[in-house]
C-alpha cells in the first residue's frame, strides 16, 4: 500500500438543516486502509443528523480514496457470480439435490440480498429503451444487469483506472463527479446510487438535482447503512461503515425518508437488506486490536470484499431475520418523483 496524505478538514454546519449546535458522539479512525487522522461523528441538535464534523474539504476529498479502495477494483469471478445470483447454484447443478421440488425458487430467495434492485419498468417512455444513470458505477458490473434488463445506461464513476474499465466493457462511463457532467433535466426514466449518498458532500443539493434529471414519475434507486439499527449501538467505534473518512453522513430510515420527501419524492419505500456483512466486518475490526487476533482479525475484515457463495448461504438466514425485524444494517431505498413534478426536485438550481 502507498503512504497515504490526510485530507484537510473543515468544520461545516449540518449539511441537512444548516444548524451550527451539534454534540461529539464518538471518535473514529481509518480502521480499512490507515489514512492518518482521528474523524469525529457527530449529531446535530436540531435534526439528529449523524455527520462528520469537522469532515474533509472537497479539495482534499480524493485523499480519502486509495488506489486499493475495494468498490474500484474489477470483481474476481466468485464476485461476479455472487453479484448476479448464479442461475444454476452448484448443488443444483451436481448433487440429488436439484430433484427437489422448490429448492431453485428457495435459494433465489435466500440469496436475494435486496442490495442492488433492478428499476421496474416505466410505463411511458420516450422512443427507444428507457434511460437510467448510475452514479458511482464503478467497473460497470451493475451497468451490465441493466443493459441485460433492455435499459440504456449511462455511468458517472470519480475513479480514472474504475471508469476506464467500464468503458472498456463498453458502457457509457463519464469520469468525475455528477457536477462535471452536463446531463439535460427530465432526462432519466431511473438514476441508481448504490452505497453513493454517504460519501456526498452535500447529500439534499444530490439528492434534489436527481430529482431535476428525473422524469414525471421517475424512479431513485439507492442504498446507505443503516445508522439507525442495532450494529452502532454494539460495536461503537468498531462498526464497519463508520469508515471515516470516506463516509460524511450517515442515515437511518426515518430521517432518510424525511430527506427524499422534502427534496422531490413523495413516494418512499425503505428495504431493509438482508446482509449481515457489516457484522462480519466489525467482528473483524474489533480483533485487530489485538495482537494474538490481529491476523485473523484483517482477514475477517476484509471478507466483505470478497464475500463467498458458501458462507453467504450459511449466514443468510440470520440476514433473512434481521431484515425481517427492521434491524439489518443496510438500506435500499425505492423512491418516485411526483407524476406532475411540482416538487422541490422541479425547483431552479
Amino acid at each position: 500500500m502507498t503512504s497515504l496524505q490526510p485530507p484537510e478538514l473543515e468544520l461545516v454546519n449540518c449539511p441537512i438543516c444548516g444548524s451550527q449546535d451539534f454534540h461529539k458522539v464518538l471518535d473514529t479512525v481509518d480502521n480499512l486502509f490507515r489514512i492518518p487522522g482521528v474523524y469525529v461523528v457527530c449529531r446535530c441538535r436540531d435534526c439528529s443528523h449523524l455527520y462528520l464534523n469537522p469532515r474533509p474539504t472537497a479539495a482534499t476529498l480524493h485523499r480519502c480514496y486509495p488506489s486499493e479502495y475495494g468498490p474500484h477494483q474489477t470483481p474476481a469471478p466468485h464476485e461476479r457470480e455472487l453479484d448476479s445470483t448464479p442461475s444454476s447454484p452448484w448443488y443444483l447443478r451436481h448433487l440429488p439435490l436439484k430433484r427437489i421440488p422448490g429448492l431453485r425458487a428457495f435459494f433465489y430467495w435466500l440469496m436475494d440480498d435486496r442490495g442492488q434492485p433492478l428499476p421496474s419498468w416505466p410505463e411511458k417512455f420516450d422512443q427507444g429503451p428507457p434511460r437510467v444513470l448510475e452514479l458511482g458505477c464503478s467497473t460497470g458490473a451493475y451497468l451490465g444487469r441493466l443493459a441485460d434488463a433492455g435499459w440504456q445506461g449511462v455511468g458517472i464513476e470519480p475513479s480514472l483506472v474504475a471508469s476506464q474499465k467500464a468503458r472498456e466493457s463498453g458502457y457509457a462511463v463519464h469520469t468525475g463527479v455528477l457536477d462535471d457532467v452536463q446531463l439535460s433535466p427530465r432526462s432519466f426514466d431511473a438514476i441508481c446510487a448504490w452505497m453513493v449518498l454517504e460519501h456526498t458532500i452535500d447529500p439534499v443539493d444530490t439528492l434534489q438535482l436527481f430529482a431535476r434529471l428525473l422524469r414525471p414519475g421517475g424512479q431513485l434507486l439507492l442504498s446507505v447503512p443503516n445508522a439507525g439499527c442495532w450494529e452502532p449501538k454494539v460495536f461503537r467505534k468498531y462498526w464497519y461503515v463508520w469508515e471515516s473518512p470516506r463516509h460524511l453522513h450517515h442515515f437511518d430510515p426515518k430521517r432518510l425518508q424525511k430527506l427524499l420527501q422534502d427534496t422531490g419524492y413523495p413516494d418512499v419505500q425503505v428495504v431493509h437488506q438482508r446482509n449481515v456483512l457489516n457484522i462480519i466486518g466489525s467482528i473483524g475490526i474489533f480483533l485487530k486490536r489485538f495482537q494474538s487476533t490481529a491476523r485473523l482479525g484483517q482477514r475477517i475484515m476484509r471478507y466483505p470484499d470478497s464475500p463467498r457463495l458458501p458462507v453467504q448461504l450459511l449466514l443468510a438466514p440470520i440476514a433473512q431475520a434481521l431484515a425481517l425485524f427492521g434491524q439489518a444494517g443496510r438500506l435500499t431505498i425505492i423512491a418516485h418523483t411526483s407524476c406532475d413534478q411540482t416538487t422541490a426536485g422541479d425547483l431552479p438550481k
